[in-house]
């Protein structure tokens, strides 16, 4: 969605007008004085208060308004979505694409800023398998204008307007692969997907194969993608403005589809296991944000990418693996395949002397249980990093819980056979995987783990969120980064263009690396 600050009260007739109010006895407290009036009306006529969610269709003095409902103020940003994808809907059911967005008290200058992301998707639908009758409206045809409750300085928005649109794009790209199915979407596309993003931001894009993979001694990715009959992928994606105040290196988990390897999953929801790449996705998508907003720092992503399939081929149970830090790990559960594949990629993160390693996974089922969906879990050592991601998080509405790291756990991942195993039991499952990472993290590098099992995607609408994949921790990473390292002295963000450092384009379903030179 295409969005629009407004400096005055527009007064078109063809805009769709929706008025977000809190609980109240005067609902239209704190909208702009020259629309107050006619939401009172409308509200009345309606008998309107303002509950959370409660719409109401009424005519006020110069027209209709959509009145939506808040609850008692201040409304969460999930609510705030939640609102958002009502009044969306409710305009598409009306073939109308151009609203005018009234805020009233209640919605201040940061909750605001950190809304206009999830505004700017809030038309997000991902329509490619769908016959032309059954869709909706075509993607980008909607747009917004915008009207802030009294008080609220505009101008100070204005960068928050631009930035969320960069933001959208990199979430809305990072959805769409998500949500796109195994048979289309295996590690050759994906490597694709990102070489070629990488074509039209300007970003260096590297594709190691499996002999490059091989030759790394990334024994994690070989073992899980053992069973598949295609190749996997190591994909560096950089981004290096000129003069960087430090490096943050960002991993991503990227199974293309998990179906537990020789320990299978159940049937039931196994379909889900598509988005078992959505960290790929994510670290990826913030690469190409960091690139459009300038920040100013150098920012890797490292995604080792495959499926995870049974056959005559697979890792066993059993197997004992040696990783290129030399610890040796026994295979216990092939379903725990996330934490193989991130480990050699933090290992390998150590290449880039990064300030910051951040990785995102949906590495555990047991994470759901822990928090469910409202929040990801967050694990580190380092004091400031934590205290960073929390804000971060609250402040875009992309939330962290804080979960212990101790020592204490490291015996359950004990082996007879090996260093370590892959798996830590049945209790503290969430914990045991992140420990388990930890012993592949560079020594004396800030590092945290974001488990985002239970929000990366969900089955159906949620909290705001549509149906599908979420892309959640761009907007997180993008306020983390600007937190830590500042932001950058070029004013406006960097239109979407250049030619970035691509390796090659592959045909489907080939070794999407074989013959990829060293950048």
């Amino acid at each position: 969605m295409r969005i629009e600050l407004a400096t005055s009260v527009p007064r078109s007739a063809s805009l769709w007008r929706v008025a977000f109010l809190h609980e109240g006895r005067d609902p239209a407290r704190g909208v702009p004085p020259p629309l107050a009036d006619s939401i009172r009306t409308a509200a009345a006529t309606a008998g309107f208060r303002g509950r959370d969610r409660e719409t109401a269709a009424a005519s006020g003095k110069d027209g209709a308004w959509l009145l939506v409902g808040l609850g008692r103020a201040p409304a969460s940003l999930a609510r705030l979505r939640r609102a958002l994808r009502r009044a969306v809907g409710e305009s598409a059911s009306r073939s109308r694409s151009r609203l005018l967005l009234v805020f009233g008290a209640g919605v201040d200058e940061a909750t605001l800023a950190a809304l206009l992301p999830h505004l700017a998707l809030a038309d997000y639908a991902f329509e490619r398998y769908k016959s032309p009758a059954k869709k909706v409206r075509p993607p980008g045809r909607t747009s917004a204008v915008v009207v802030p409750a009294e008080g609220v300085a505009t101008k100070s928005l204005r960068s928050a307007v631009a930035e969320a649109q960069v933001v959208a794009e990199a979430v809305s790209w990072a959805r769409d692969l998500g949500n796109t199915p195994g048979n289309d979407l295996g590690p050759a596309e994906l490597a694709r997907a990102a070489i070629e993003a990488g074509r039209r931001d300007g970003l260096t894009v590297q594709v190691l194969g499996k002999a490059r993979i091989a030759a790394e001694r990334m024994a994690g990715l070989l073992a899980v993608n053992a069973g598949s009959a295609r190749p996997p992928a190591f994909i560096v994606a950089e981004y290096r403005p000129a003069k960087p105040r430090g490096t943050a290196v960002l991993v991503g988990k990227g199974i293309t589809f998990d179906s537990g390897g020789i320990s299978i999953k159940p049937a039931a929801s196994m379909g889900e296991m598509k988005y078992d790449m959505m960290g790929a996705a994510t670290v990826l998508a913030c690469v190409r944000a960091a690139k459009a907003l300038r920040l100013p720092i150098k920012v890797v992503a490292l995604a080792p990418v495959t499926e995870n399939l049974p056959s005559g081929s697979a890792t066993r149970p059993g197997d004992i693996l040696r990783f290129r830090n030399g610890k040796t790990v026994e295979v216990d559960n092939t379903d725990a395949e996330g934490r193989l594949v991130l480990a050699d990629a933090l290992a390998y993160a150590a290449k880039f002397r990064p300030d910051v390693i951040l990785d995102f996974a949906t590495l555990t089922g047991a994470v759901l249980i822990a928090l469910g969906h409202e929040c990801a879990a967050l694990f580190t050592d380092d004091e400031k990093l934590a205290t960073e991601l929390l804000a971060a998080g609250e402040a875009r509405g992309e939330r962290l819980w804080r979960l212990p790291l101790w020592d204490d756990y490291r015996e359950n991942l004990r082996s007879e056979w090996a260093d370590m195993k892959n798996t830590a039991g049945r209790t503290a499952g969430t914990i045991g995987a992140a420990v388990f990472l930890k012993e592949f993290v560079p020594k004396e590098i800030a590092w945290a783990h974001i488990d985002i099992a239970g929000v990366a995607h969900f089955e159906k609408e949620h909290a705001g969120y549509a149906a599908g994949a979420t892309g959640f921790g761009v907007a997180l990473t993008m306020d983390f980064l600007k937190r830590r390292f500042g932001t950058s002295s070029a004013r406006g963000v960097r239109p979407r263009a250049g030619a970035g450092k691509v390796r090659r384009r592959m045909p489907r379903g080939s070794d999407p690396g074989a013959g990829a030179r060293k950048s």
